[in-house]
């Protein structure tokens, strides 16, 4: 059987390279991404620090180790002939302790097994002839490193795709699916255009390329920016933000959450040190759900997504028939587990949203960090690693300062959405990842709340930055994949049904990969459906 009609849900990185990978295996198939944004890498693949890694702390033989060499092989050749902006400037990873010492060690050994090129350990008194003002008692430095803009990336993706026929249906939200036995039916609906985009919501006091990821693609009619601006009027006082299929996991309010915290890690220093910020946050619940009425919650004005359910029957009046596709390919990233529900597929693993604030000092005339400067990896604290990056335009990128997101897509740093609140707070899976880490909690708690500690903590590898120069860089949300018994999924995995292949979670550096991890996606969504 030919395949004339293929459609892919979500305009990340991920889902506009696998779009350009069937467009070139299947150049007579009809190809549609639909995405309920207003342009390419409007999420997670447009608020990154830019790092191309090279592999070093994978696992040797591994599935990640190998996307992670093929992804190079891709990528390198690819940014150099679309002009997408990068640079090789080596990265050091800097081990402060003993502790750290030994598991830079491993890392190195791993390395080495990995043929990651020109890879080597740096004695203390090495690591200034590559860094001068780095400090640490071991560095293990790879030299090929490299930083790139991945919303460029991403929209070039989208110009090949858009070269090759295909077609971009922005303002889209997909809601459900119907699989049968050759074919699959998307249903869905519109959303407003000043709704379906992480725009609003970039960080207070991020700079406009901060935002690069949702606004310069848009510019670009070929990948349906018309189809955004063609929609028609909308009801003014509705401003429903667009909410991807919920299931059944949010018809109740989270009630009693803060109580529900202080009983499980009460008497942990963590808590303590992060208890006035937890009563805001389950005192901003509280206030949310007595106010559920309202079309907008929340003390600053922005969307949160409104109360779970009460936009049912809004959302069912407005959805409809999107087309009927002989493939679908859904790469969905914080939203995979909840369209994955749709589909009728089993809603593990489940996606916990953490929040990456990344701050910025402006570029100046003293080279203080050349490359990329990076903590040493903890397998206790996956959520503890730091990195100093001199980006593209030479102004330094520090972060991310990692943290449980009050909302998939929230960005606004006093919003928060009600229903993912709800969501989190109801997996298992969270509650024992939590308290599985609950040791190393406590020495990540302080900087969680505090930029003056994050910065601090930075300040141990560079100490000539100058912490009054820091100000409020981007903001991102991180889709990590969590399994029912509080495990991270750190690699590709996907679940298919007929037709319908859904990736579930991704490796770490999947924006790295993309272009490889595009190749196994469509290998697998056309596994057994061209005869």
């Amino acid at each position: 059987m030919s395949i004339s009609r293929v459609a892919v849900v979500g305009a990340g990185i991920l889902g506009v390279a696998a779009a350009r990978e069937v467009t070139m295996r299947h150049p007579d198939a009809e190809v549609t991404v639909f995405d309920k944004a207003d342009a390419v890498a409007a999420h997670q693949s447009g608020h990154t620090s830019g790092i191309v890694d090279s592999g070093l702390d994978q696992r040797p033989g591994s599935a990640e180790a190998k996307l992670t060499r093929r992804g190079l092989q891709l990528l390198i050749p690819y940014m150099a002939e679309a002009g997408v902006p990068y640079r090789e400037c080596g990265q050091l990873l800097i081990a402060q302790n003993t502790d750290e010492a030994e598991r830079l060690e491993e890392i190195f050994a791993r390395a080495k097994d990995n043929e990651v090129p020109g890879a080597r350990l740096l004695e203390r008194h090495e690591i200034g002839a590559v860094e001068p003002a780095v400090r640490g008692v071991l560095g293990l430095f790879s030299p090929h490193a490299a930083i790139a803009d991945f919303s460029a990336l991403t929209e070039a993706l989208a110009s090949d795709v858009s070269a090759a026929g295909g077609t971009f249906r922005f303002g889209t939200e997909v809601t459900g699916f119907d699989t049968m036995s050759s074919e699959v039916r998307l249903r869905g609906r519109s959303v407003p255009a000043d709704d379906s985009s992480a725009g609003d919501g970039v960080a207070n006091g991020g700079s406009d390329e901060d935002d690069r990821g949702a606004n310069t693609a848009g510019e670009r009619g070929d990948s349906g920016k018309d189809a955004v601006d063609d929609r028609g009027s909308r009801d003014d006082q509705v401003h429903d933000r667009p909410r991807t299929y919920r299931g059944e996991e949010g018809r109740e309010p989270v009630i009693g959450i803060g109580d529900e915290l202080r009983d499980r890690f009460g008497q942990q220093d963590w808590f303590k040190q992060a208890a006035t910020t937890i009563g805001e946050w389950t005192q901003k619940v509280s206030d949310a759900w007595a106010n559920r009425d309202g079309s907008r919650i929340g003390d600053s004005g922005s969307r949160t997504g409104g109360t779970p359910g009460s936009s049912s029957r809004r959302d069912a009046a407005a959805e409809e028939v999107l087309g009927t596709f002989d493939i679908v390919i859904v790469c969905a990233g914080l939203q995979a587990d909840r369209l994955a529900a749709a589909a009728g597929l089993d809603a593990e693993p489940r996606i916990v949203p953490f929040t990456s604030d990344f701050y910025r000092i402006p570029a100046t005339d003293t080279e203080v960090v050349r490359g990329i400067i990076g903590s040493v990896p903890d397998p206790q604290a996956p959520f503890a690693e730091t990195s100093i990056v001199r980006g593209l335009d030479d102004g330094l990128i520090l972060g991310p300062n990692t943290f449980v997101a009050l909302g998939r897509e929230s960005y606004d740093r006093h919003g928060f959405d009600l229903a993912d609140i709800t969501s989190t707070a109801r997996s298992k899976g969270f509650w024992k990842f939590a308290a599985q880490t609950a040791k190393t909690a406590a020495r990540g708690a302080k900087p969680l709340v505090s930029k003056t500690a994050f910065v601090d903590g930075i300040r141990r590898f560079v100490p000539e930055l100058d912490p009054n120069a820091v100000a409020p860089g981007s903001r991102g949300v991180r889709a990590q994949a969590m399994t029912a018994e509080g495990e991270l999924i750190d690699e590709l995995t996907m679940t298919r049904r007929g037709r319908l292949t859904v990736v579930r979670s991704v490796p770490k550096w999947a924006a790295a990969s993309a272009l490889a991890i595009a190749e196994s996606i469509v290998d697998r969504a056309f596994e057994n459906a061209v005869r």
